[in-house]
């Protein structure tokens, strides 16, 4: 199962009660800072840690209670190549807080990079963990649920402020969903709204909050803003309404539209792309604003 690093609690080490030095079974050597206690975590299971790495020099290169980001780490079967830091995971409990040295060189290497050129890959890095609690894999994705929700719901407040100040300032009315998408129709159509299933034709031009142009179906649209692609069919983009087929604000916007109506729509991050950069414009956590031309209905 794939784990991604998330929000969670405070930076567990640093009070130090006492201090040991211990060996994992293939010789590790790991100094043991505090104590936890309960049983030590079995393969499957995962631990919930924060932690710090230091260079040399004692410069900080990664700190999970800076970046509000601590990690998950999967307790796995012990690679009989491995330097032996991996076999140090197997061994800890629950409020245990420990350090240990590592090669710059295996450092980098296990989190899938190289050796920056200014590192001498010799040279040794500190490791300091705290594990917060040993999990199984169901709490885990409990958590990562919980963590993400709340991650969302703190996105869409910013995102919902920005969007509301932008329309304050241009003293733009507009309607306002349950979801925090805002729109305001330029044209009514005809008939009834489109609904999940229906076949749909749309005309768009979407912008950011600043009013970058990054994409339209519309080749005059493109043309004025400098954005024309040549040899690129502009034409009405067909999809299947409620399909999953493109972002949730547009899934949403789709089901308020009739045939030959027009809109704008201002749509959060959080139902847009996200933290994810979707390309060079359109950078993480971007609120999208998209006219919208809905040319049929089937």
């Amino acid at each position: 199962m794939k784990i991604n690093n998330f929000l969670i609690g405070l930076l567990l080490i640093g009070a130090a009660c006492s201090t040991n030095t211990k060996e994992t079974p293939k010789g590790y050597k790991y100094t043991m800072v505090r104590e936890g206690e309960g049983e030590v975590g079995k393969v499957g299971e995962f631990l919930l840690i924060n932690m710090m790495i230091k260079d040399a020099k004692d410069s900080v290169w990664n700190d999970t209670k800076e970046q509000k980001i601590p990690m998950i780490l999967p307790i796995n079967e012990v690679n009989p190549n491995d330097e032996g830091i991996e076999e140090v995971f197997s061994v800890l409990r629950k409020g245990d807080s420990i350090h240990f040295p590592i090669k710059a060189k295996t450092l980098f290497e296990k989190q899938g990079g190289r050796v920056p050129n200014n590192v001498d890959s010799a040279s040794i890095f500190t490791f300091y963990l705290g594990v917060k609690d040993i999990l199984n894999e169901d709490q885990v994705r409990a958590l990562e649920q919980e963590v993400m929700g709340k991650l969302t719901s703190e996105q869409l407040a910013v995102d919902i402020a920005l969007i509301d100040s932008y329309l304050a300032e241009s003293n733009t009315e507009v309607q306002t969903t349950e979801s925090g998408l805002r729109y305001m129709f330029t044209k009514e159509g005809s008939g009834a709204n489109a609904a999940p299933g229906n076949e749909v034709s749309i005309h768009y031009a979407g912008y950011l909050l600043d009013g970058t142009l990054f994409d339209s179906s519309i080749e005059s649209v493109a043309k004025a803003n400098n954005a024309y692609t040549p040899g690129r069919p502009y034409e009405p983009l067909t999809l299947q309404a409620g399909s999953g087929q493109v972002i949730s604000g547009w899934e949403e916007a789709i089901l308020l539209m009739n045939k030959g109506s027009k809109m704008r729509v201002w749509i959060p991050s959080t139902l847009a792309y996200g933290p994810r950069q979707r390309s060079e414009v359109i950078k993480p956590n971007s609120v999208l604003v998209f006219d919208m031309e809905m040319i049929d209905i089937k």
